[in-house]
């Protein structure tokens, strides 16, 4: 345990040093996987393709905000759904909107969420998202993960869509809009999800703020349970049982990942709770002080020493303890004998004239 307290504390010293660096590699590094998976998915303008085009726009991601990045995310999808069909990106431009006007106005700095939902679903761990929200955040957040969950099923209905051949007439993009809209509306597992990811949340959240020990890594496995026992039930019911292992794989998986991630942000001392009483002229105030264990990385100094001037010196501290001279300190011995005798004579002999 000592181990990985001392691996925590060395990593949160470097993270007070070099913060600002590490959040923007971050950042840069986050819009570069955003942008990849965008043209990837969709990739139907090969401009917009270009690694030029993708540095620069992670690089302007790195410094801003995270609105900011959503709102480039936002504009390379619509570029790519412009190429394939205006009437497409007609239609996809007001449901991104909505969306990002929804999530600006209530949740401006959980932007990260909107999108780290879809790339986390690719890689079979998007369950890690709620239980990280109802650890540190708020049941509020609850309108970014819908709006992430919303993103990700709409590049499939965009997918669809785009094999669809449409003409300007009106019919043509009547038939398109309700395509879109019905795909969205009638998607069952659409809605099951977000229901799921909101019940996690809000589960979370709650236990985490209960007075018992070990609130936190408690409140992680009640949003595992939740998160298992939402999704068997949901699978089951929409007769996609073959979800159902990489599901309670990626939630355990999940879970794993939250509790580190918990241990890195706070540790708390069990063993050492305090209950204190005292009251104003008011209140009679209970209080439990749970005391956080903060572990000082150790400083190793390294000490470098010069083997030939260290065996000199025991040679020296050896001669010196059978009263007798190096031969070099005789020679340094017999010179400063004759300047100090030189010295002597002379001053003798002034001293004789002075007398006399």
């Amino acid at each position: 345990m000592m181990t990985f307290l001392v691996l925590r504390a060395r990593l949160r010293n470097l993270y007070q040093k070099h913060g600002i660096y590490i959040e923007t590699i971050v950042k840069f590094l986050a819009a570069v996987v955003v942008f990849q998976m965008i043209n990837a998915s969709l990739g139907y303008d090969h401009r917009l393709k270009q690694i030029t085009v993708i540095l620069v726009l992670s690089l302007l991601s790195a410094f801003t905000p995270s609105a900011v990045l959503i709102l480039l995310a936002a504009l390379v999808t619509l570029g790519h759904i412009y190429y394939l069909s205006k009437i497409l990106f007609v239609i996809i431009m007001l449901i991104i909107l909505i969306m990002y006007c929804l999530f600006l106005r209530f949740t401006p700095k959980l932007g990260y969420v909107v999108l780290a939902i879809p790339i986390l679903y690719f890689l079979k761990v998007p369950y890690i998202i709620p239980l990280i929200l109802g650890l540190f955040a708020t049941p509020l957040s609850i309108v970014p993960t819908a709006c992430g969950v919303i993103l990700f099923y709409l590049f499939g209905v965009i997918k669809e869509a785009a094999a669809i051949q449409v003409n300007i007439s009106v019919e043509d993009t009547l038939q398109l809009y309700t395509y879109v809209i019905d795909s969205l509306i009638g998607n069952k597992q659409l809605f099951m999800t977000i229901i799921i990811f909101s019940l996690i949340i809000i589960v979370t959240y709650f236990v985490r703020r209960m007075k018992f020990d070990y609130a936190r890594e408690i409140a992680v496995a009640a949003g595992a349970l939740t998160c298992i026992l939402g999704f068997l039930f949901s699978d089951l019911r929409l007769n996609v049982s073959d979800e159902i292992g990489a599901m309670i794989i990626g939630t355990v998986v999940s879970a794993i990942l939250a509790v580190i991630i918990q241990f890195l942000h706070l540790t708390l001392d069990y063993t050492g709770v305090e209950h204190v009483q005292f009251e104003d002229e008011d209140y009679y105030y209970y209080v439990k002080a749970v005391p956080k264990i903060n572990v000082t990385a150790p400083q190793i100094n390294v000490k470098r020493f010069n083997t030939q001037k260290n065996a000199g010196l025991r040679r020296g501290a050896a001669g010196r303890i059978n009263n007798e001279l190096l031969p070099e300190e005789e020679e340094d011995f017999e010179e400063d004998y004759e300047e100090d005798y030189e010295e002597y004579k002379d001053y003798g002999s002034n001293s004789k004239d002075d007398a006399e």
